[in-house]
């Protein structure tokens, strides 16, 4: 009797014991598969990132070159001296037409990036929240009044060109280009536009006003190249020099 004793507590402890590691591999197992669930998200939303910036890289790059060359030339090289003063009126047309429509086209990529990145989680992504800041800070000094009004565009009015730049095309969104900008502004007034075109005007006979927020606006234009094509691939040191602080145009 009490050897059966004997057999029945080994049976019991060795029962109790498979148990608690069957419990304890179940647990271990539910813990491995968070785990590896929480990394395959955090991956998926790294991919998400990549793909987002990858998509808008070219074309935000393209568009931040183009401005940054025309205020270079406008602050470096008398472009509006030199095209408008002294231009007929096919180069003082093109100068202020082409002029707003750099701006144009920068904040329709702006608006697009923004667009897109919204939804995407950036709290683990430092890249993507860096290329964020970059733009927040052209952002703002576009629209800060710490300098001239000349050029100065209010957030929402940055947004609201953006929006009118953009349009939906096969592979995502797309940026309107020059000829069907012309043919908006043939077609009827855009207060905001006309707005850009005016001060690009007024700059012809002053630049001085104007001047501080342009090279402010072109050094962080130079910084946004520098993160997105550090390298120098797609666009050549040579034409990516910050125009001189004491640049008056």
């Amino acid at each position: 009797m009490q050897t059966e004793m004997v057999v029945a507590l080994i049976a019991g402890a060795v029962a109790v014991a498979s148990a608690a590691l069957t419990l304890w591999g179940q647990n271990r197992t539910a813990r491995l598969e968070s785990k590896l669930e929480a990394l395959r998200l955090a991956e998926q939303r790294r991919f998400e990132v990549d793909q987002t910036v990858a998509h808008y890289r070219e074309p935000l790059a393209r568009a931040a070159y183009d401005l940054q060359s025309r205020l270079f030339n406008i602050l470096e090289q008398n472009l509006l001296e030199v095209y408008f003063a002294q231009g007929d009126e096919r180069e003082r047309s093109y100068v202020v037409d082409n002029t707003a429509f750099l701006v144009a086209q920068y904040f329709g990529w702006t608006e697009a990036v923004r667009r897109d990145i919204q939804y995407i989680d950036l709290g683990q992504d430092e890249q993507t929240r860096h290329l964020a800041r970059l733009q927040d800070h052209i952002h703002s000094l576009f629209q800060t009044d710490s300098f001239d009004r000349t050029f100065r565009v209010f957030a929402g009015e940055q947004r609201a060109i953006g929006e009118r730049m953009l349009i939906d095309g096969s592979r995502g969104l797309m940026c309107l280009g020059y000829a069907t900008f012309l043919d908006q502004l043939a077609k009827g007034h855009d207060r905001l536009i006309e707005t850009l075109r005016a001060d690009v005007s007024a700059m012809s006979a002053d630049l001085n006003p104007a001047g501080p927020r342009l090279i402010a606006i072109q050094h962080a234009l130079i910084d946004l190249l520098a993160f997105i094509d550090p390298g120098f691939v797609r666009f050549s040191r040579e034409r990516r020099s910050k125009v001189r602080v004491t640049s008056s145009g």
